[in-house]
């Protein structure tokens, strides 16, 4: 079998690792590395010798022997250059988010269907083994029925100056939050803060409530000391904590213990006035395999080109992510007030 030919566009911080990844890959290898800062390019030329690099965007474009595209630019850029790569007919992985704008997103979407087209969004988390073992746990019911989900993005470092937390990581949280609760969101409220930049924020939060009565916070920050990528997930019986980091991912299983109300009053008042809980580790899981997430995600990219399959983490399945985005992103835009959803979401 021959290998796909790769072109990356975007030689950053990510699109290093995309190079490295598809480059170990053994469907795929990467001819060409596009980027419109020289520096950048310097750099793959020495770190990568094995590809070659232009700044000509248009050279990825022509090249008929290039099968697919990874975009690895900043959120404003995904869907121009995207929109390029369909319609030169060439399959195409988009950094999140698919795009900024739903009516951009259903675009991309209709032309990679008219044209047999692979479209992935690089949800990378959504191939973490350990974030499939978290999915599995709450599938089986052994946390009971699901009442709310926290989800902390949280850190210092890598703060982007061209676009703000929001757009750079709800996209990773709230497409794990559809993964793991597949259920119909019923409204979303966000609100975002500017403290190291005037107009691009470095903190935000949002809450999403869904129509069967769960809730789930969301907690983003470049300007904080503690860094996480954690997903806590509370049932009637129990919780799950996901770490998310790679080199510290960790699933912990607690089991709670809840007693009931007191029926004593004095003067009214519930006595004792409080209901004992408390939650006790069941189990602690670190060992997910030796792949990373994006390692097990350009895999899946590339099988599905060869086998004509749609991703996990399709252009089509993202829709509803950029939807949740757009609400969020209007709730911020309208002082933080509640966005209702439609019915689909």
């Amino acid at each position: 079998m021959n290998k796909l030919k790769i072109a990356v566009f975007g030689g950053g911080y990510w699109g290093k690792n995309l190079i490295k990844n598809f480059s170990n890959s053994a469907m795929g290898e990467v001819k060409i590395v596009c980027d419109l800062n020289q520096d950048v390019l310097s750099e793959i030329a020495s770190q990568f010798p094995f590809v070659e690099v232009t700044s000509d965007f248009q050279r990825i474009i022509k090249d008929t022997q290039i099968d697919c595209v990874a975009i690895a630019t900043p959120p404003s850029l995904h869907y121009p250059v995207a929109r390029e790569t369909l319609l030169a007919k060439k399959h195409t992985w988009v950094e999140k988010p698919l795009a900024m704008h739903i009516e951009e997103g259903e675009e991309l979407v209709q032309i990679a269907k008219n044209n047999k087209l692979v479209l992935f969004v690089d949800e990378t988390f959504l191939y973490d083994p350990a974030l499939r073992m978290v999915k599995d746990i709450i599938d089986s019911g052994r946390i009971g029925n699901i009442y709310h989900l926290l989800f902390q993005r949280l850190g210092m470092g890598r703060v982007r100056c061209d676009s703000n937390v929001w757009w750079n990581s709800a996209p990773h949280d709230i497409s794990i939050l559809k993964y793991l609760i597949p259920n119909t969101v019923k409204e979303i409220t966000s609100k975002n803060f500017c403290y190291l930049q005037k107009d691009i924020a470095d903190v935000a939060w949002s809450s999403l409530e869904f129509v069967d009565g769960i809730s789930a916070c969301i907690n983003l920050s470049w300007f904080y000391p503690i860094s996480t990528a954690s997903v806590t997930v509370i049932g009637s019986n129990g919780a799950i904590h996901y770490e998310g980091r790679f080199k510290a991912r960790k699933v912990s299983v607690y089991k709670f213990n809840i007693g009931s109300p007191p029926e004593k009053k004095v003067n009214g008042v519930p006595s004792p006035n409080f209901i004992p809980i408390n939650a006790q580790l069941e189990e602690e899981i670190t060992d997910f395999g030796t792949l990373t997430p994006l390692e097990i995600a350009c895999q899946h990219f590339l099988s599905c080109i060869i086998e004509n399959k749609e991703p996990l983490s399709s252009g089509a399945k993202s829709l509803k992510v950029v939807r949740l985005m757009n609400a969020g992103e209007l709730s911020n835009q309208k002082g933080g007030i509640p966005i209702k959803m439609p019915e689909e979401l």
